[in-house]
């Protein structure tokens, strides 16, 4: 205070009281600034430690898959084989949402048409003469805990697809990936097989695929809806937001 000043004086009773607060306030200040640089420091420690895990999972759940894949290869009998297989499929896609996990800036979101895409791709090559096509748009997000379930749903009815809809092989997908008008997320998967028995209906199906797909349906509170084309099936899956999603609850 007053330090250009050469004159004599004397701090008077209110500016000890007055100083007393600015260094009140300065001290504060400084330590509020230190706090939120420790707590900085300790949120990119838990981002980094957060992404270690899912890379360790992501190799795990990998070398799972792996080793049900050789164990199918190496079984005399197609019904465990086929089992197998499905497994190790299953256990890839959820392998895939990990390692994108690894790979992101945000461990609480996925973009969906990426993942679906790269989960399609392991699908192609775990299956000799199935040909899948991803039309996906672009930077659709959602939390991390939804789309995976999303994402074991498609690989299901691709399967499904693969086993009774090409009875003579070379299968034909097609997946499509877009937000609707009202927010919700549309993931269609398409085939031009020879399409569902007259009777067919998803929600009494007893096999384990069928009853998979009911249960991530419900557990994500979409909806499934079956178009019968000339030729093929389309299944559509409309996924609410997360808002209204959690506005169910």
């Amino acid at each position: 205070l007053e330090v250009d000043s050469r004159s004599e004086g004397e701090f008077s009773e209110s500016d000890i009281v007055f100083l007393q607060g600015a260094a009140n306030i300065l001290g504060m200040a400084i330590e509020r600034q230190r706090m939120e640089q420790r707590l900085q420091e300790a949120l990119n420690h838990h981002q980094v430690l957060l992404k270690e895990v899912n890379h360790r999972v992501n190799n795990s759940l990998q070398i799972v898959a792996a080793m049900l894949h050789h164990q199918a290869a190496a079984s005399g009998n197609p019904e465990e084989e086929h089992g197998l297989r499905d497994a190790s499929r299953r256990i890839a896609a959820i392998s895939r949402a990990h390692q994108r996990l690894y790979a992101s800036s945000s461990i609480q979101i996925l973009d969906l048409g990426a993942y679906l895409t790269a989960v399609c791709q392991d699908l192609s090559e775990s299956m000799p003469g199935c040909e899948i096509k991803v039309e996906a748009a672009s930077a659709i997000e959602i939390a991390t805990d939804r789309a995976i379930p999303v994402a074991l749903l498609v690989n299901e009815l691709i399967t499904n697809t693969a086993k009774y809809a090409y009875p003579q092989g070379h299968c034909r997908a097609w997946v499509r990936v877009f937000r609707s008008a009202d927010d919700s997320t549309i993931v269609s998967v398409r085939d031009e097989g020879i399409g569902l028995p007259a009777d067919f209906d998803i929600k009494s199906g007893k096999r384990l695929g069928m009853r998979l797909i009911n249960a991530f349906t419900t557990q994500l509170k979409a909806t499934l809806d079956i178009k019968r084309h000339t030729p093929g099936t389309e299944f559509v899956l409309s996924v609410p937001s997360d808002t209204k999603a959690s506005a169910i609850d």
